[in-house]
């Protein structure tokens, strides 16, 4: 009978030992799971930070883009105006030497 309370001992003995270790190795997980959600967490607001970040740099890029097409464009015009000042003032001075030239040629042409 000994043998046989022993044996069921035993048995207790590695039900509750194996019981204990379940518990153990549960606690150890659900200390897990609470560390890996709070990381997911911190993650989670890492991602937002850094896509306002990005917005925030692509909206800059934007921006000066924008102003760099600006000036471009506002560089075009000016050369455009320039360009077309310089064109009347040549016209305008070939006029002026057309009709010099004019009036030497009739200076010089006997007058009859």
């Amino acid at each position: 009978m000994s043998g046989y309370k022993l044996i069921t001992e035993a048995s207790v003995f590695g039900k509750v030992s194996f019981t204990l270790q379940a518990e153990q190795g549960k606690a150890d997980l659900e200390e897990n799971v609470g560390l890996l959600r709070t990381e997911k967490t911190d993650l989670e607001k890492q991602v937002v930070e850094l896509r306002a970040r990005a917005d925030q740099v692509e909206r800059r890029a934007n921006e000066l883009r924008s102003a760099e097409e600006k000036k471009h464009a506002e560089e075009i015009q000016f050369l455009k105006k320039t360009n077309t000042q310089l064109k009347v003032r040549l016209m305008g001075s070939n006029s002026r030497t057309n009709a010099l030239q004019r009036k030497k040629i009739g200076a010089k042409s006997p007058a009859g």
